[in-house]
C-alpha cells in the first residue's frame, strides 16, 4: 500500500497524503516516519492539509514521532487544514495542534 508520498530535498522530508488516517494506514505511517527519523532527516514535515479525518491510532503514531523528534532536538512539523502550521515536540503539543483541525481526534 502506498498511502503516503515522501519528497526529500537537502535533508528535509515532506510526508503527504489525502487519505483518512486510521488503523488501516497507521502502520505504514509509523514505518515512514520512523525511517525518516532513523535516517537523521530534519525537519520532517507532515502535510495533513488534504486529510479528511484522523483516528486515535494515527494520533498515537504522530505523537510517537513528535516525541522522538523532540528527543532528537527538533519538532515534527505539521501542516494542517485552515492554514495552520506548527512544530510539535511531544504528545501534548501534538494533540493541541490537531484540535485546530480535527477536534474529535485529539
Amino acid at each position: 500500500m502506498n498511502s503516503f508520498v515522501v519528497v526529500r530535498l537537502d535533508g528535509t522530508a515532506l510526508v503527504w497524503t489525502d487519505w483518512t488516517l486510521n488503523g488501516a494506514v497507521a502502520p505504514e505511517l509509523y514505518r515512514v516516519l520512523q525511517e525518516l527519523l532513523d535516517a537523521g532527516t530534519r525537519p520532517v514535515v507532515v502535510d495533513l492539509v488534504e486529510v479528511p479525518s484522523i483516528d486515535n491510532s494515527a494520533v498515537a503514531v504522530l505523537a510517537a514521532a513528535a516525541v522522538r523528534a523532540g528527543q532528537l532536538g527538533f519538532g515534527l512539523e505539521l501542516r494542517l487544514p485552515g492554514g495552520h502550521a506548527m512544530a510539535v515536540r511531544d504528545a501534548g503539543q501534538l494533540r493541541s495542534a490537531l484540535m485546530l483541525a480535527y477536534p474529535t481526534a485529539a
